[in-house]
């Protein structure tokens, strides 16, 4: 009697289940055989419960389109409760899906989900986001011709304080031309003093409030506030070569390498008051004439170095590795990076650019991007979409700046006849103009 007074019991609470009115939507995902690349599943869609809409905030690339797609999608408590769930396709036609449906999402335009109780509804606008131009494109114009004098022997353009500067050398002078970093059409001559005329341009140095550059003659190191007026500044090694700024969380001290007591060795200084002696320069890394880009990505603890390219070795061997040099326990590794056999470095230039680090090099007397997708482990050719225009002569020993608006700067270069170029470019992915 007791066990058929419980089994009623039991039997007759079933009619007094409540059910949920929750008929939010907690999770959406795609997916697609046609997908061969599977960026479908890695896209995030975002759900806006207030507004009412699922979209992919990242767009999805260029020409990307497949004809129909598996849905899932999640309610409260990490399942699908909805009652009802129906579909809004252009044009005008409505269904009720189920998981197994296959839907056309092209022409997906709403999804009404209804809560557990049948009563309750929500009504989704969908939108898939997707790359109506190539965003990997890179567009190419050049921006003035003759900005320094045609005769200058050597150059180099950095920016410094909002401004670009141009140092160049014709015959026993050195001088310098500015130009505001939103013109860079527009210079004008500077005073600049205090520079001997055997600094060597490769070595100039950019960090924080102060620029440093390196005689080659002396050996010794000279700053600079404004990028005009420099003054020498006493230490206790000779320099034999600046490199860049090591990333670090706290900023970074400048790599350098000095001569101790007859031996290169690396070090670090801050700004050149003090300098901290690391470990021996192996013999094929470049000390001039190179050309060093520093590569950070804050998501990654260890993606803080430094990389460097092209250049002469101190037994003046021509060098056509690349390096990447990290500083670990206060000693310098350093490890070769894999790139194309055809690719030479000599008077190739580093820069970091959309989050990853590319180079200007060339190939049959003709120039062309190549770039890593790992931060400088493996190199690969960059696409015809980012080639250089007709119009662009062939250069080495170029200029190249990355400014806060994701423009690319390359100033003058060598041309194939030994001589200086002197004119400005200025390119941009399509994706920074886009957004």
């Amino acid at each position: 009697m007791n066990l058929l007074f419980l089994s009623s019991c039991l039997n007759s609470s079933d009619n007094n289940v409540e059910y949920s009115p929750d008929a939010q939507i907690y999770a959406f995902s795609l997916s697609s055989k046609a997908d061969t690349s599977r960026l479908l599943p890695a896209t995030a869609f975002t759900i806006d419960q207030v507004n009412g809409m699922i979209f992919n905030k990242e767009p999805l690339p260029f020409q990307f389109n497949v004809d129909s797609v598996v849905m899932n999608i999640t309610g409260a408590n990490g399942y699908s409760p909805f009652s009802l769930v129906m579909l809004l396709l252009v044009p005008d036609s409505s269904y009720a899906w189920v998981q197994s449906d296959s839907v056309a999402l092209s022409r997906l335009l709403k999804i009404t989900t209804t809560a557990p109780d049948g009563i309750n509804s929500k009504i989704y606008h969908f939108r898939l986001n997707v790359y109506q131009q190539d965003p990997y494109l890179i567009t190419w114009e050049n921006k003035t011709d003759n900005y320094i004098p045609s005769q200058a022997d050597e150059q180099k353009t950095v920016v410094f304080n909002n401004r670009f500067i141009t140092y160049y050398k014709s015959g026993t002078e050195i001088d310098a031309m500015t130009s505001v970093v939103a013109d860079g059409v527009n210079w004008s001559k500077a005073n600049l003093t205090g520079l001997p005329n055997s600094v060597r341009f490769s070595s100039l140095v950019v960090s924080g409030d102060l620029a440093f550059v390196l005689d080659e003659a002396t050996k010794k190191v000279y700053k600079s506030t404004d990028g005009i007026i420099w003054s020498q500044i006493a230490t206790n090694y000779d320099v034999e070569a600046i490199y860049e700024v090591l990333p670090s969380a706290s900023g970074g001290d400048i790599l350098i390498t000095v001569n101790n007591n007859g031996s290169l060795m690396f070090a670090k200084s801050k700004d050149f008051s003090e300098i901290k002696l690391l470990n021996s320069v192996p013999g094929n890394i470049p000390i001039k004439d190179y050309s060093a880009a520093k590569v950070k990505n804050d998501l990654s603890f260890g993606v803080k170095y430094i990389i460097l390219s092209g250049g002469y070795s101190a037994d003046n061997n021509s060098n056509n590795d690349i390096f990447i040099l990290q500083e670990k326990d206060g000693i310098i590794t350093h490890i070769t990076a894999r790139k194309p056999a055809s690719v030479s470095l000599k008077g190739s230039r580093l820069f970091f650019y959309d989050n990853k680090p590319y180079m200007i090099t060339a190939s049959s007397e003709k120039n062309m991007l190549i770039y890593s997708d790992n931060f400088g482990l493996d190199w690969k050719k960059s696409a015809d979409n980012q080639a250089f225009p007709a119009e662009f002569s062939y250069r080495t020993n170029a200029s190249v700046i990355v400014d806060a608006n994701n423009y690319i700067w390359i100033f003058g270069g060598i041309s194939s006849t030994q001589d200086q170029i002197v004119d400005v470019w200025r390119g941009r992915l399509n994706k920074f103009a886009l957004n």
